[in-house]
């Protein structure tokens, strides 16, 4: 039988824990002091908490341990699972003297934190009738066994406690809607905004992570060709390794969901298998919420958010507010790029339009010995295609032909500053043409962002009818005898610029005489293929519109060349930029 003394001193402290409990609406905070209450109420060793999660499962983050410190590592039980499982199932309490002599104890948490459970008591939380989770007390102090009075203590207190949850949930989801829709708010000014897609990025993830209380995070952008992402912005990875980071679809935690395009909660990463272990970067937290960033069914990209700063994990209400705050960002993120790149293209277009056409000369050198015809198609308004004739000394002549890899904006920046390279070599490097490229590959190495240059120079001597040249990856041109309708490559080769150091260019000396017909081009012209893929333009009807167009002059078999492949596959539209260049030796 109860003291009637420590009854009332019970009941006194229950009115006192209500107040507590009901004056905190903070969830965080409120968890712990339920465990502290029911601990020191009932005189126990340790306690734990568990909540419902969407009516699918329990889970408790939090525990206070048998020294009074508060235990967070996210644990799962599924319903009829160990004593918690059938309280929450049964919707009825459970009391043991021995828990080891219980079928339905399940003694793995106790071997996984080397806490030795006696007697418990677990009972139901409820809102209204509904089942909120399950509130459990471990092991009465000095060997004792709990009591009926002690169950009783419990239920009131649980009362309290669901109550007390229940308000601080409904604040907490009242408090996400504000900070979504002030967040919502705000990246609609951004779509306009004039900062650069990085800028933007960063900023973005800053006011998501402030908003969902994370310290790290990560906002990858996708690349559907090559289908994989990369980083944009990020907290907790270092800046100069973003560009070493490329993530595959289907591939990790970020993969799955771009490959999914569905938004993902995992609340411990170390049980979920799709968590690369194996990453550099490790979480200081187990638990992570993602979500695709989609815009009318295109993947543009994933964010991810973890190590949130309570240290507790991510509920599905912070995954609800991250799903719509990625659907926001999408179009924040799709119109910032179209809006930069309907700025940034017309005005970088226009400067890289002009620096191409001062690249590429407007009037060959005249010599009464040789004759030229140029047909030069780039694939946009600019691209990375250039050629290049010059007078040398004594009746000699530099020819030129080269292909950055791509083709647009970024081929031609990197085309006209690999013209401005060889512009500035000395004379002498210009009359060799392994000294040429091998100088090129030199300065070039490691400047080309992963892009590389192939390239052919030859010096052409008119007195000693001779071409002296060297070729760096590039398509080798044909040479052709007029009077014999004779064709060859030209046999000199090696390796592409700008990606290996230190290489050394062959040169080889080949006939050029009056009547000879030298054709230089980029493989635009070779790989030109039909819209439905099925006719594809190559070097072998290459050389037969050559010899066809033999008679013509050189501008005129420029233009032949051209309209060629066009009709061979039935399309004007080349899919990458174009150069062929003729060089009659008259």
């Amino acid at each position: 039988m109860t003291d009637p003394q420590t009854s009332l001193s019970k009941f006194r402290s229950l009115l006192h824990i209500s107040s507590i409990l009901n004056a905190n609406l903070d969830l965080h905070q409120l968890l712990p002091l339920i465990m502290l209450y029911s601990k020191d109420l009932l005189e126990a060793e340790a306690s734990s908490l568990f909540l419902l999660e969407n009516d699918e499962f329990l889970y408790c983050e939090v525990a206070l341990g048998e020294k009074g410190e508060i235990i967070q590592e996210y644990a799962r039980l599924e319903f009829g699972e160990g004593i918690v499982g059938m309280v929450a199932k049964e919707k009825k309490p459970i009391a043991l003297e021995d828990a080891y002599k219980d079928p339905r104890f399940n003694p793995g948490m106790d071997k996984r934190t080397g806490f030795k459970t006696k007697s418990l008591i677990c009972v139901p939380l409820f809102v209204e009738e509904r089942l909120i989770g399950t509130l459990e007390v471990i092991n009465k102090t000095n060997d004792r066994i709990f009591n009926d009075a002690d169950l009783e203590y419990l239920i009131s207190l649980s009362e309290v406690a669901a109550t007390a949850i229940q308000n601080a949930n409904t604040k907490d989801s009242l408090d996400k809607r504000i900070l979504e829709l002030s967040l919502l708010y705000e990246f609609e000014k951004l779509s306009v905004s004039e900062k650069s897609l990085n800028e933007l990025g960063k900023w973005m993830l800053n006011r998501v992570l402030e908003y969902l209380g994370a310290s790290s995070g990560t906002i990858y952008l996708a690349n559907n060709t090559k289908q994989e992402l990369g980083i944009l912005a990020a907290k907790g990875i270092p800046e100069d390794a973003y560009d070493q980071i490329k993530v595959p679809y289907g591939t990790g935690v970020s993969g799955w969901v771009a490959e999914k395009k569905e938004s993902l909660l995992i609340h411990n990463l170390d049980m979920d298998p799709r968590y690369n272990k194996l990453s550099p970067y490790r979480f200081e937290s187990k638990s992570l919420i993602s979500a695709p960033l989609i815009y009318q069914n295109e993947l543009l990209g994933v964010i991810s958010i973890n190590n949130k700063i309570s240290g507790y994990a991510f509920l599905h209400s912070d995954l609800d507010l991250l799903t719509n705050i990625a659907a926001r960002l999408s179009n924040t993120i799709k119109n910032a790029q179209l809006f930069h790149q309907i700025v940034d293209t017309g005005k970088e277009l226009s400067r890289a339009k002009n620096i191409m056409q001062k690249i590429m000369p407007s009037n060959l050198p005249k010599s009464a010995g040789l004759s030229y015809g140029v047909s030069h198609i780039p694939l946009e308004q600019v691209g990375g295609d250039f050629y290049d004739v010059t007078e040398l000394e004594d009746s000699k002549f530099s020819i030129l032909i080269a292909d950055i890899s791509g083709h647009g904006l970024s081929a031609a920046v990197l085309a006209a500053m690999s013209h401005m390279v060889l512009k500035n070599f000395e004379p002498d490097i210009k009359l060799s043409p392994s000294q040429f490229l091998t100088t090129l590959n030199h300065m070039l190495y490691g400047k080309l962002a992963g892009n590389f240059l192939t390239a052919f120079y030859g010096i052409i001597d008119l007195k000693k009818n001779s071409i002296l040249c060297a070729n760096a990856g590039h398509h080798a041109p044909f040479l052709i005898q007029k009077p014999t309708s004779s064709i060859e490559q030209l046999d000199v080769k090696g390796k592409i610029l700008g990606l290996i150091p230190d290489l050394f260019y062959e040169e080889k000396t080949f006939s050029f005489s009056p009547g000879n017909r030298l054709v230089l081009y980029t493989d635009g012209i070779t790989e030109h293929m039909s819209k439905d893929h099925n006719r594809r333009y190559d070097e072998d009807l290459f050389q037969k519109a050559i010899l066809k167009s033999i008679e013509l002059d050189t501008q005129q078999s420029a233009n032949d060349l051209i309209q060629s492949a066009k009709d061979y596959v039935g399309s004007n539209e080349f899919a990458d930029d174009v150069t062929v260049l003729l060089v009659d030796r008259v």
